[in-house]
């Protein structure tokens, strides 16, 4: 039996907004908006990278130095870009890139998965946190851009471009699930997980390491979801494309719901 903890998170658009999709050939916009079904959304992968990236930051600000609490760069070793190990150099940041684990192959295995992936997933290994959709009934805009030959003060031939975005005051919603418990494999939000080599696995939550981790090992799975995923999220934010265009600035907030929701 699976036991979870659930948020309402509402995102409201504070600015014109857009996260762009492909381009259909059967769409009349060069640049489209993401949609499902019909329906304007925030992907899941979207809104788990931006949580991801708050982790990173709140871990950085608050441990820096304490290697056990480093977050990862979830990146195979071999695609780190130049610019991303010299933020492993700094310090900032674990060596080799992503947290993996494999029990079938213990080479491939982190020693330790950090906090970021262990509520988010790791390579191998799931999460205790199921990131939402967001979605909205409203419609999107249809704007048109092009650009200016500066020599000549004029539109430069065929750079007229149509593209889709949504309006401020927006409002996107989903449910966040985070896991409290799993009685299958004996699971806790908040403890070491019981799998192999389990004492190193989740080593910033081991007793071993009370010495500066004891505010998280005393809090109890809802005020670890809270301080890990709830207060990285919420607030105000820039998400999105057309950044430098004064577009992506919105609330987030989450609500938690009842058992019974």
């Amino acid at each position: 039996m699976k036991d979870y903890i659930k948020y309402k998170v509402e995102l409201k658009t504070l600015e014109p907004f857009r996260i762009g999709a492909s381009k259909d050939v059967m769409s009349a916009f060069d640049n489209p908006i993401a949609t499902i079904g019909g329906r304007v959304v925030v992907q899941g992968p979207t809104l788990k990278g931006f949580l991801r990236n708050q982790i990173e930051e709140y871990l950085i600000d608050q441990y820096s130095g304490i290697s056990i609490m480093k977050p990862c760069i979830p990146s195979s070793e071999r695609t780190l870009s130049a610019d991303e190990k010299t933020l492993i150099a700094s310090g900032k940041y674990r060596a080799k890139g992503a947290c993996s684990y494999s029990s079938e192959d213990m080479k491939n295995k982190s020693d330790s998965i950090c906090p970021a992936c262990y509520f988010l997933g790791a390579m191998g290994l799931n999460g205790f946190a199921r990131i939402p959709y967001l979605y909205t009934e409203k419609k999107p805009e249809e704007l048109y851009s092009v650009r200016l030959d500066r020599a000549k003060g004029t539109v430069v031939e065929k750079t007229n471009r149509d593209y889709q975005i949504m309006a401020d005051n927006v409002c996107f919603t989903g449910i966040l699930e985070v896991m409290k418990y799993n009685t299958v494999n004996d699971w806790m939000l908040g403890k070491v997980r019981s799998i192999q080599d389990k004492k190193k696995l989740d080593g910033w939550l081991n007793e071993t390491s009370k010495k500066f981790n004891k505010k998280f090992i005393d809090l109890s799975p809802e005020e670890l979801a809270e301080e890990f995923l709830v207060e990285r999220i919420c607030g105000e934010h820039v998400i999105g494309g057309f950044k430098s265009k004064g577009c992506g600035k919105v609330s987030i907030t989450c609500s938690k719901l009842k058992a019974s929701d």
